[in-house]
């Protein structure tokens, strides 16, 4: 019994040891397992129908241009010169311009002269400026106490504005008084008396230069 029992205690020893053999054993037997492969020979392999296409070409890519034919002009035939119809010039149109090109005057810096350009004159009589011409005093108590009604005007009821188209001159005088637009020839005449009897004006000034000035004045005939 003490003999099996010794047994027994060195199998249980070498227990671990047997374990972990077994488990190298197992692993390597699955390894081999797994990659295991079998021969295949092409000879034993089906052989599929042989199929054989037709070649096929791709379209190209940019299509060449179709050739327009060109319309055929006929070519009319060269009119035939007759030598004989022409005289042989001694002198060409070359040597004749060489000529001329030498016959040119040379420039002389010394003869040019300078050119004035003159500049634009203001104008005689203006119709805006920067100062406008001005009646000395009240224009309108002027007209009251110098317009006159005309007696044939009154007797038709003739009544209405006339306006006046005069110049102030650069002394301040009036001038060149004449009609725009009328009533009546009656109206119209004591319009006219009434601005040539003005007193002279404040002229109109540009740059501070008296000048001429185109003036329009309205003078109302009205009846009471």
């Amino acid at each position: 019994m003490t003999h099996f029992k010794n047994k027994n205690k060195k199998l249980e020893k070498l227990r671990g040891i047997f374990f972990q053999v077994g488990l190298i054993i197992a692993g390597g037997l699955t390894l081999v397992a797994f990659e295991w492969t079998s021969p295949i020979y092409i000879s034993d392999l089906p052989t599929p129908d042989e199929i054989i296409e037709e070649p096929w070409e791709l379209p190209p890519l940019f299509p060449e241009k179709e050739e327009v034919e060109k319309p055929k002009v006929k070519k009319e035939a060269e009119p035939k010169v007759n030598p004989e119809k022409f005289e042989i010039v001694d002198k060409t149109p070359i040597e004749e311009t060489k000529k001329k090109e030498e016959k040119q005057p040379e420039f002389n810096p010394d003869d040019w002269k300078e050119t004035k350009v003159e500049k634009p004159k203001p104008p005689k009589t203006f119709i805006v400026v920067e100062k406008m011409p001005q009646f000395k005093g009240s224009l309108n108590k002027y007209l009251s106490e110098n317009l006159t009604y005309p007696t044939k005007a009154k007797q038709i009821g003739a009544e209405g504005k006339v306006f006046v188209q005069f110049v102030v001159n650069k002394k301040g005088e009036i001038k060149d008084v004449k009609i725009l637009r009328g009533v009546n020839k009656w109206l119209d005449e004591e319009a006219i008396r009434v601005v040539k009897a003005m007193p002279n004006w404040k002229p109109g000034k540009q740059r501070g230069k008296a000048v001429n000035v185109l003036y329009n004045l309205p003078i109302n005939f009205q009846l009471n």
